[in-house]
């Protein structure tokens, strides 16, 4: 077990470079590494099948002078340091690959110490006296060429690009790129930040030309950036897979998704959404939706019965605005609200195609692309219709709900002294007023296959959750055992059965424990982290341009 030190001395440098180079044996212990510079070379590439360690520690002796110790570990600088275990991997053909790798990548640093044809004649002989010589010349002849196996590997330990900026819905935005960029972290992966608040857009033109492991925003606009007078988006010119966040219905961003790069892949919150952005705008698409944290260890009382943190929306205001369309928009839309209210299970999109069906009117994938377009604001209308008539239900019951968001003060539920109001509050103090609540209300936005950060951080924070269905829960969740789920058309039944639970105080604490559980295990963002390193990364989309 060795502790390493760090120092910009040049001579050492060049020194300790050479020697771990032509002994990858002294790679083979546990080492803490100062996490800064673990993180500012890359850290260890999981595209590297065998000698990891040896690579990473040659990555490191390229930037700084690196000194063993032999001193024991102190944890008192436990969060200064990443501890790297030395693990074998990989067969003989592995490790005859990685220093193919190692070759092309310091070939100009072993050309100029005259010493790349005897490093590349001890590989080629190590090759032949296993008969791997013909597979290591082609392998060997890809990475001195760089080719996209070359860009595979070595774009593995560049950082993670991540957008922020966009201050919107209580800059919630912005808190889901510092929590992924968090996770990506703590998962040994270097995170870079881009903030179009902070710094002008146009000097995005610095990323032209250089290759990231991937580039990722929060349902931005900045993938969108065209150059060259507008004839070439300036995304096609950083090299690296590009994904972009989208929280809402992929309707809402139909000028996006058709102005933007082709190769650039899309994250939903919804299994329906993933459908349509694949069929509409045909983009590959994750379902990979926002997840929770952990919240500290403290132990708070439970003093709300039932909690909800979010604006109320004023449905009639949406009507207003439906009844302000042409008239040839007008009908069309009333008939989709109707049947939204009616069948309130449907996802949007379906819901749609039955007013278009009614109405007699045939279009294409294009036509109805931009008539539901037109029409996306009923979507709004009729969600904030149902968290409405759901709050109604509960208050008319004397249910006692705690709200937070300064919009309820002025809504017409204010009237009912039951609806307690509290002003707007952060994403932090949202996560202690779950820990406060026995039970916390959820009203999805009409995610009908959908699952949200507000969802995995009530079941983390050990509250009982309620929400309205969405098929996502199906084989994932289990109503009356880690969550209460209802749906929207019997929500004349809530009150009475969130009155028992509030009446069996054990069963609450069990049902809460249980949706902790499956959230810490499968929600949170670390586990999103991992995912998307370990899979979607693994697509082979690094290395594309």
């Amino acid at each position: 077990m060795k502790m390493i030190n760090i120092s910009k001395n040049k001579e050492g440098q060049e020194e300790r470079f050479w020697e771990l180079l032509y002994d990858d044996r002294i790679a083979e212990d546990t080492f803490f590494i100062p996490k800064e510079a673990f993180f500012e070379v890359g850290g260890i590439n999981s595209k590297i099948k065998a000698k990891q360690q040896y690579e990473f520690l040659l990555r490191l002796a390229d930037s700084y002078c690196v000194e063993f110790s032999e001193n024991p570990f102190d944890q008192a600088f436990a969060d200064r340091y990443v501890k790297v275990e030395y693990r074998e991997t990989g067969c003989l053909s592995d490790e005859i690959y990685t220093d193919c790798y190692i070759i092309s990548k310091y070939k100009d640093k072993l050309i100029a110490a005259g010493c790349f044809d005897e490093v590349l004649k001890s590989v080629l002989g190590a090759a032949n006296r296993c008969g791997l010589q013909s597979e290591t010349v082609d392998f060997l002849e890809k990475m001195l060429k760089r080719e996209k196996e070359f860009y595979e590997i070595d774009d593995a330990i560049r950082p993670v690009l991540i957008y922020k900026g966009e201050n919107i819905c209580h800059n919630i935005l912005n808190v889901f790129a510092e929590q992924f960029g968090e996770a990506l972290m703590r998962a040994g992966q270097a995170v870079e930040y881009f903030d179009s608040e902070k710094e002008d857009v146009k000097s995005m033109t610095k990323f032209i030309g250089k290759r990231y492991r991937a580039v990722v925003g929060m349902q931005t606009y900045l993938f969108g950036l065209k150059i060259q007078n507008g004839q070439m988006f300036l995304h096609d010119k950083i090299y690296a897979p590009k994904f972009n966040f989208v929280f809402d219905h992929p309707i809402w961003m139909k000028n996006h998704f058709t102005q933007s790069p082709q190769n650039l892949s899309i994250f939903t919150l919804d299994q329906n959404y993933q459908k349509f952005i694949k069929q509409y705008y045909n983009r590959r698409a994750y379902l990979f939706p926002p997840a929770g944290v952990l919240p500290d260890s403290g132990v708070y009382e439970k003093k709300y019965d039932v909690s909800f943190v979010g604006t109320y929306g004023d449905f009639w205001n949406e009507l207003l605005m439906i009844h302000g369309m042409e008239r040839r928009f007008r009908f069309l839309a009333n008939k989709f609200l109707l049947i939204m209210r009616k069948q309130p299970d449907l996802p949007a999109e379906a819901a749609f195609g039955k007013a278009l069906e009614q109405y007699g009117i045939s279009c294409t994938k294009e036509e109805f692309l931009e008539l539901f377009y037109q029409m996306r604001r009923v979507t709004y209308c009729v969600m904030h219709y149902f968290r409405y008539q759901v709050m109604l239900e509960l208050l008319a019951a004397g249910i006692r709900v705690d709200v937070f968001g300064n919009s309820w003060n002025y809504c017409p539920l204010s009237r009912y002294p039951n609806l307690v109001c509290h002003p707007d509050v952060t994403m932090e103090e949202s996560m202690k007023i779950w820990r406060q609540s026995k039970l916390s209300l959820n009203v999805m936005s009409w995610h009908k296959s959908g699952f949200t950060e507000r969802m995995a951080n009530i079941m983390l924070c050990r509250s009982v959750l309620i929400t309205d269905e969405t098929a996502y829960l199906d084989g994932r969740f289990c109503d009356g055992e880690d969550l209460l789920s209802f749906r929207l058309c019997e929500r004349a039944q809530l009150p009475k059965r969130i009155r028992a639970y509030l009446n069996d105080p054990e069963e609450m604490v069990r049902i809460a424990d249980n949706g902790y559980q499956k959230a810490k295990q499968h929600h949170t963002w670390d586990g999103r982290a991992k995912e998307f390193l370990e899979k979607i990364l693994e697509e082979g989309l690094c290395g594309t341009e």
